[in-house]
């Protein structure tokens, strides 16, 4: 039994026993299923009327794809400002009584900490070196990190996975635990997750509207992806993945 004033414990460990599962099951094809919740006989559905418009935001969710083949080709420097002003910068200044003030960002954030770090590997992005970077949500920059060609560092982090080796940029959302945890105890894992997905969301949609290819990825090793970024795997650790860049149709 964990004591009560112990906020952090049973998040980070089920953080730490979430990993990468070990398949016993070695077939290549996995049965699909895809099953429908019914609360009442279908006979009594209420049907609703189709909206009378299609507002930008429909065409983009309709147009979102999972992107798996990208195209090699440079990518303005504005179209990476663009990407990430819109996934997780800063909207505005707010000012507190006590003369602190935060940063209000582009997603809900449970009691507005903003766990998130957002670290972003690039190639082929004009005027910006290949490397890792870390994004200055005060400033909107780049701290760099580590410079020269990553992808297949970043390949062997993730999996194995290869489909995204011609994108432009991987954004690496990471969790600064203890910012979110250290109010609302082990719940705050799951707000932290919400806001993972709420980040990567608006980047999958804004690429879309840039006529960008996405792929969200959640598979990696966790150990060898937070090496990689230089995290320590506790404090703060990866937790998700998105590549973009320019699809092949």
């Amino acid at each position: 039994m964990l004591p009560a004033e112990d906020t952090t414990s049973l998040a980070l460990l089920y953080h730490i026993n979430s990993g990468p599962p070990v398949r016993l099951d070695t077939s290549t094809d996995p049965p699909y299923e895809f099953r429908y919740k019914e609360v009442a006989d279908l006979s009594q559905l209420v049907p609703l009327a189709a909206p009378r418009d299609e507002p930008l935001l429909r065409q983009l969710q309709l147009s979102r794809r999972s992107c798996r083949a990208y195209v090699e080709r440079e990518m303005p420097s504005d179209e990476l400002s663009v990407l990430l002003e819109g996934t997780y910068a800063s909207t505005r200044h707010n000012s507190l009584a006590d003369g602190l003030g935060f940063l209000p960002r582009t997603v809900p954030s449970a009691g507005g900490l903003y766990p998130l770090e957002v670290y972003v590997v690039l190639q082929r992005v004009e005027t910006i070196p290949d490397g890792l970077y870390h994004y200055d949500v005060r400033g909107h920059g780049l701290e760099p990190m580590k410079s020269g060609m990553l992808f297949d560092v970043l390949c062997a982090c993730l999996a194995g996975q290869d489909c995204f080796v011609s994108a432009n940029v991987v954004i690496v959302f990471s969790a600064m635990f203890e910012r979110t945890l250290s109010r609302y105890g082990a719940r705050g894992y799951r707000y932290i997750l919400f806001e993972a997905g709420h980040a990567a969301q608006n980047l999958c949609l804004i690429g879309t509207e840039r006529g960008l290819g996405s792929l969200c990825m959640g598979s990696f090793f966790d150990t060898k992806l937070n090496q990689f970024l230089g995290l320590d795997g506790v404090g703060e650790a990866a937790l998700y993945s998105v590549a973009v860049g320019y699809p092949t149709e």
